[in-house]
């Protein structure tokens, strides 16, 4: 599947031209899907230094977030005029405001006083920002509006004294702040971002949901394990169906942002088969690899079974407690029982009989590919009818996820997935990552966005957020992964990582362009 081409560089490109190939309708696939853009061959090598030193940290403040377009909210936090919405990046803080029905500024979120943030929170149909210390106050617009005891201010030029305000450029109802004066224009930064979703752009969707959960890893440790799919065979082996596996994922490179395009049910002669087992995708699964079945037994205890009947017990950490068995996945165990969602978020998508009857309707055609696509059609057709019927195989069975440099994931096609991640305030050790739902807005033009930010501490299990569904539950998997990646990034004896040629490239674009930005300092240290 992953084979060199002449220059030497590992693409996907032949096989993912067979599978564009066989679509069911091939005339309908964009040009951006066809676009072939892989880097040279590393060695990248990053300093693990990059992830843990305080002295990155700082750096990042002065050559990164204050210099770098970011997509601060979006046009649905923002039902009314007067709305306001604060965007905190480690030891900065601004606000974004609806000053009129179709016009938006960002302001520095400080009083021009005492320095007091003007609003910790989010305002609605505000008609001033006031300060909650002194008082002074603000129109919409940033000009001064009310001074108490002005006369105490003797050579105060009001004209002055209007809010500082910070660039702001919008793209697909998302809104972006810089607080570059002097930087590119957004539309220059972001290039030819739009050309990937021809049939749904951005400016059709709405925010249908928005989680933020708190990670006690640095920012970068986080936002990486969600830019590849190279994990999925050890952290997610349940969700590998159909004889996928880790090596089918197109990647590229593109000016500030990449791409993969991760191929789900994609043929493949590199997995093993196994007897059937009785499975119910939550409660019992089997690893593809090696066909062990990992059953919850009730109050914390997991069963493994390996094919030749060899059996354990374990706990949800996987840490052993009886029988012959004595190692097993802590993935998978946390999987099946670890917290569950609500039977509804768990119920299964398609009827089996629906699933018969469109096997029959595409006849010769018929896969689990295609029979996935013709699924999901038919519930767009209730939503975007006039282009579900348009809609190419690829875009509907494939997870099509973006980067865009430095910290927003929009993910492709009809997905609704963004993500970004952040430092926890000025904690390096410590990020807020962001998963947020756009969803298809209907055709009918009735729909309702979320209201505010669903918000979970450190300690909170990610089910507690079942507006997610399923996809809380591999969350809990990365999770399961993640503080223990920076703790290890701690205790190496090794300065650098070491990425993947191509599983990795994703990671290796960023950090190429991170490198831009940021020299590394000699001294590392802190």
């Amino acid at each position: 599947m992953n084979t060199p081409n002449a220059a030497g560089v590992r693409t996907m490109d032949e096989a993912f031209q067979k599978l564009l190939e066989a679509d069911t309708h091939p005339e309908n696939i964009s040009d951006a899907l066809k676009r072939n853009a892989p880097m040279p061959p590393g060695p990248t090598l990053v300093p693990v230094k990059r992830y843990t030193s305080r002295v990155y940290h700082e750096l990042e403040k002065q050559h990164l977030w204050s210099k770098s377009w970011q997509m601060a909210c979006h046009e649905d936090d923002f039902p009314n005029v007067g709305d306001v919405v604060p965007y905190d990046i480690t030891t900065m803080s601004f606000l974004v405001v609806r000053v009129a029905e179709d016009e938006y500024k960002a302001y520095y979120n400080a009083c021009l006083h005492r320095g007091r943030k003007l609003r910790e929170s989010r305002g609605t149909s505000l008609d001033e920002l006031r300060c909650p210390f002194h008082g002074w106050s603000w129109n919409l617009d940033g000009s001064l509006k009310q001074i108490p005891c002005a006369y105490d201010y003797a050579g105060l030029n009001r004209d002055e004294e209007a809010l500082p305000e910070v660039r702001l450029a919008r793209w697909g109802r998302f809104i972006f702040i810089n607080p570059d004066p002097d930087g590119e224009s957004l539309e220059s930064f972001l290039g030819d971002l739009g050309s990937h979703f021809p049939l749904l752009a951005y400016d059709k969707r709405y925010k249908s949901a928005h989680v933020a959960k708190v990670i006690k890893a640095n920012w970068k440790v986080v936002q990486e394990a969600f830019m590849e799919s190279y994990h999925v065979l050890m952290t997610h082996p349940q969700i590998l169906t159909g004889g996928a596996h880790d090596l089918c994922t197109k990647y590229d490179a593109f000016g500030n942002y990449s791409r993969a395009i991760r191929c789900g049910a994609l043929e493949s002669s590199g997995m093993p088969a196994w007897e059937p087992v009785q499975l119910d995708g939550v409660r019992k699964v089997q690893h593809p690899l090696n066909g062990w079945v990992y059953e919850d037994l009730g109050d914390g205890v997991v069963q493994v079974t390996t094919p030749k009947g060899v059996s354990g017990k374990f706990t949800l950490d996987a840490d052993w407690i009886e029988g012959e068995l004595t190692d097993a996945n802590p993935h998978l165990c946390l999987w099946v029982g670890g917290l569950q969602l609500p039977e509804q978020a768990n119920a299964a998508m398609q009827d089996p009989k629906a699933v018969g009857r469109i096997k029959d309707k595409l006849g010769a055609r018929s896969s689990s590919r295609t029979v996935g696509a013709e699924i999901q059609r038919q519930v767009l057709k209730e939503i975007i009818p006039s282009i579900a019927e348009t809609i190419p195989d690829v875009e509907l069975t494939s997870s099509i996820f973006f980067t865009v440099f430095p910290n927003w994931h929009p993910w492709g096609s009809f997905n609704q997935i963004n993500y970004r991640f952040r430092p926890n305030g000025d904690n390096h050790e410590e990020c807020i990552m962001e998963c947020m739902y756009f969803t298809p807005i209907p055709e009918n033009g009735e729909y309702t966005p979320v209201a505010g930010v669903h918000w979970l501490s450190a300690e909170d299990d990610y089910t507690e957020a079942s507006e997610l569904g399923m996809l809380t539950k591999i969350f809990n998997q990365d999770l399961r992964n993640l503080p223990y990646v920076y703790q290890g990034m701690k205790a190496t004896a090794r300065e650098h990582l070491r990425f993947a040629d191509y599983n990795e490239l994703k990671l290796r674009h960023w950090h190429e362009l991170y490198s831009q930005r940021i020299e590394d300092p000699i001294d590392q240290t802190g």
